[in-house]
């Protein structure tokens, strides 16, 4: 894990140095970054491959050397700016909705059971989140889905995430969450043609590297709770000294 780390860290000083550079050296700066970043992942039975334009880590290239991304971004140009491809993400069902929650949550209906069940779908208690659902809990959610490449026969398999906020005693789409998009060395689409071993693998790394963001961001956030408690304890035990003091000083 440590060679990792200095991995990453040195490609995080290439990028850095990229920013204030131009041209070809910036191309070749973030292009020792991107490898860095290849070997920081390890050998792996599904492709990791550098984009030759945006030098992104992706499982699957043109014809021209170049990811999914810059591949409709040069149909786009090539196009007038328009390109008919389809969102095919999977959406979250809205269900009832916030006023319907609030009026079942008075009633005492979906509260228990189909609370917890809910929470559980996203939630490793005490893990990734807090123990007990919690109103206004954000987390990053692991997801995949399958569209047509920008050019050729190919079919590619996506791996994404999507922001969740639990409201009213369910998970619903957020803009983004406390602790923003999580930073992934596994690509995040492959043929769909790949062997089903090596994209079983690949998607339990991904779901891996979600999992890890959202035990830093509740690592974070329950070192400040306990850090909120003890200090608040601290102030009590004054107030009770101070009040023991005016007590004796009557």
């Amino acid at each position: 894990m440590a060679a990792r780390d200095d991995l990453l860290e040195k490609a995080e000083a290439l990028d850095d140095e990229a920013l204030g550079a131009s041209g070809a050296k910036q191309d070749e700066l973030r292009k020792r970054a991107a490898g860095l970043r290849v070997q920081a992942l390890g050998e792996k039975p599904y492709p990791v491959l550098v984009c030759s334009a945006c030098f992104s880590r992706t499982g699957w290239l043109d014809e021209n050397g170049v990811c999914e991304t810059d591949a409709m971004r040069r149909l786009q140009d090539s196009s007038g700016g328009w390109v008919d491809i389809r969102d095919d993400r999977p959406r979250y069902e809205d269900g009832p909705s916030p006023v319907g929650r609030r009026v079942a949550r008075a009633l005492g209906l979906g509260r228990g059971r189909d609370r917890a069940r809910e929470w559980l779908m996203w939630i490793a208690p005490g893990e990734t989140g807090p123990v007990d659902p919690e109103e206004g809990w954000e987390t990053e959610a692991p997801l995949s889905f399958e569209r047509p490449a920008p050019s050729g026969p190919h079919l590619l398999v996506h791996f994404d995430t999507r922001s969740l906020r639990f409201e009213d005693g369910a998970w619903r789409p957020a803009d983004t969450t406390r602790g923003g998009k999580l930073r992934r060395l596994v690509p995040r689409e492959f043929p769909a043609s790949l062997a089903t071993d090596a994209l079983a693998e690949a998607w339990s790394d991904f779901k891996e590297e979600v999992a890890a963001h959202n035990r830093a961001v509740w690592a974070a956030e329950a070192e400040r709770r306990e850090a909120d408690a003890a200090a608040e304890e601290e102030r009590r035990h004054a107030r009770e000294l101070e009040s023991g003091t005016s007590e004796l000083l009557r």
